[in-house]
């Protein structure tokens, strides 16, 4: 522990102390739901324990802490706006004509998918479903560009083989439900 942290956590108590209240008020009016006003209390408290060298001393205190609310509250309606257009937005696009071979392709392929360990599904859909690159994916998963592409390399290659064994069940799995179905109904006609 630094040694002005206890020091630290004493203005932050009394920070709240005095004016927790007031930013409960402040923000039970001014957001959309009990739930965002909650969660706007509590970023605002992150935010001042975290730049709580910022925070102003005395009653100007009171005034930094309501600018912090009135400015996450704004975020929240913004996140709330791009959420809701977002929906509409998807609400309108036609979805996808599937066939009942690519629901199966999908299934086997989140199936497979499913089986990975999990390094080899993240490199796989960092790459195939995100789109990044072997750099971009080093920067996410903190190594480097080449240790990427090898990793990358593998997870397709044990992708591939847990793939086509799950296909080759599946097939095997449907000529065996059709051949009794066949000799059924030859023997019903």
């Amino acid at each position: 522990m630094k040694e002005d942290e206890p020091q630290r956590r004493r203005r932050f108590n009394s920070l709240f102390a005095a004016y927790g209240s007031d930013i409960v008020a402040y923000c039970g009016w001014r957001a959309d739901s009990e739930t965002d006003a909650q969660d706007a209390v509590a970023d605002v408290f992150l935010i001042a324990w975290r730049r709580l060298d910022a925070v102003p001393e005395g009653a100007a205190a009171k005034v930094w802490l309501y600018a912090t609310a009135r400015r996450v509250i704004a975020n929240q309606r913004r996140s709330i706006r791009r959420r809701a257009a977002l929906h509409e937005r998807l609400a309108h696009e036609q979805p996808p004509i599937t066939t009942a071979s690519s629901d199966r392709e999908q299934a086997l392929v989140h199936e497979a998918l499913r089986r990975l360990c999990r390094r080899d599904r993240e490199v796989l859909l960092l790459a195939e479903w995100e789109g990044l690159t072997p750099a971009e994916i080093g920067v996410v998963s903190n190594c480097l560009a080449v240790t990427v592409r090898g990793r990358l390399h593998r997870a397709r290659s044990r992708f591939r083989t847990v793939y086509q064994e799950l296909a080759r069940e599946k097939r095997t799995d449907v000529g065996r439900v059709r051949r009794p179905r066949s000799v059924a109904q030859e023997g019903g006609s």
